[in-house]
């Protein structure tokens, strides 16, 4: 992200989160809005979040009538490997988020 400017109060931002279980990666990104900056878009848990509203690379889904989540990670090499944790162990899997951006919100 190039700016990111502190007196900005509404906007939407664009936030990356990336699992890993040992060389195995994938990345969810997800659009939160409204009046919050910094730290309070960045507190991520799967547990309050619908499966189904998020982008990912990994496939990833929700099951929530057995309340797990399944992904599809990925090595350097392409190789693939199938994860499915309940929520609580799948939240370890997080090693970064990130605001990759933030666009200010024009109605406001």
């Amino acid at each position: 992200m190039k700016s990111y400017d502190p007196n900005i109060q509404y906007g939407i931002h664009t936030i990356e989160i990336t699992l890993q279980l040992w060389e195995y990666v994938g990345h969810i990104t997800r659009k939160i809005g409204g009046n919050c900056k910094g730290i309070d878009v960045l507190d991520f848990d799967f547990e309050c979040e619908d499966g189904d509203c998020l982008d990912s690379d990994c496939n990833l889904k929700f099951n929530e009538e057995y309340n797990y989540f399944s992904a599809t990670l990925k090595d350097s090499e392409g190789n693939t490997m199938e994860v499915e944790e309940s929520v609580h162990d799948f939240n370890k899997m997080i090693v970064k988020v990130e605001i990759i951006d933030f666009q200010k919100d024009e109605d406001e």
